[in-house]
């Protein structure tokens, strides 16, 4: 639960935003509540060594599971990076609010999508050495 505050938190931001902007309520927030609860559960409860194995190379399957293992991944990546480095933030800036909080978090928040723009980068040219990237 404590996962889903910060996603129930950005659906609210973005239903506010359309309320703002003059746009008709679209279903958004619902889906982005949506999409994490379902992958969060999805991705706890099946066991994902080994299953792979079992399916054929060059299937539909293959390839969807070959997708979901790399979502996985980088999803535990980013969580454990942004965990780390708020981690960090807070001993450098142990006061919430304050002088410089507000500045400190962006760069915080700067820091982390550079480093996933790195490793994105990466691992796009790993997988074009390889052949496999478009």
């Amino acid at each position: 639960m404590r996962r889903l505050l910060p996603v129930l938190v950005f659906a609210a931001v973005l239903a506010l935003l359309q309320w703002a902007s003059g746009m008709p309520l679209t279903a958004l927030p619902l889906v982005t509540i949506a999409v994490f609860v379902v992958s969060t559960a999805v991705f706890r409860m099946v066991r994902w060594e080994g299953r792979i194995y079992g399916v054929r190379p060059g299937s539909w399957r293959h390839t969807a599971l070959v997708f979901a293992l790399l979502v996985r991944h980088f999803t535990l990546i980013l969580g454990t990076e942004a965990r780390r480095l708020l981690v960090a933030r807070r001993l450098a800036a142990p006061r919430a609010f304050g002088p410089g909080s507000a500045r400190s978090l962006a760069f915080a928040v700067a820091a982390l999508f550079g480093r996933s723009l790195r490793r994105a980068e990466r691992f796009f040219a790993a997988q074009s050495l390889k052949g496999l990237a478009p």
